[in-house]
């Protein structure tokens, strides 16, 4: 579905034709000074949920027939993989697809995000030898003892 572009001010002053939209395309409200909105139909966002679930269904089905297939596939949509060892990249996979599967289930997709970023950055740090070293310790204590809990919220 082709998405299109309206302006906030026009969905407050012509809010009819804005959702006349909806019926063949998304629409995304760009705003000043604010994060855009994204308008869709229900029926649409439900369809985009059950295929990424189906997707994340499929991967682990892959992930656990075919671990070389899956391998393959993961190395090819993320190069950064490279810089991970085997096992971490296979560890990679499976909290990928079961992140993404979890997600689908609640309809909440941040967390794939999250999972992405945290690898990539994983990977990151082994691709140079001296960070990777600087942070696997050991590790200096420098400010003088124990940080206290922070006290119980009520």
């Amino acid at each position: 579905m082709q998405v299109i572009e309206r302006t906030f001010s026009e969905f407050l002053r012509q809010p009819k034709e804005v959702v006349a939209n909806l019926a063949q395309h998304d629409v995304v409200l760009r705003r000043r000074n604010a994060p855009d909105l994204y308008l869709s139909l229900a029926a649409s966002d439900t369809s985009r949920t059950k295929t990424i679930e189906c997707l994340a269904r499929l991967l682990g089905k892959i992930a656990a027939d075919s671990p070389e297939a899956m391998d393959n596939a993961i190395e090819s949509a993320f190069p950064w993989v490279e810089f991970l060892s085997t096992d971490e990249r296979r560890d990679f996979a499976d909290e990928l697809t079961r992140t993404i599967l979890a997600s689908a289930s609640v309809q909440s997709f941040s967390l794939v995000e999250q999972t992405l970023l945290e690898w990539q950055n994983t990977a990151e740090i082994l691709s140079d030898p001296e960070l990777t070293a600087l942070l696997s310790g050991p590790f200096t204590i420098t400010h003088g003892g124990r940080v206290p809990c922070p006290p119980a919220a009520d």
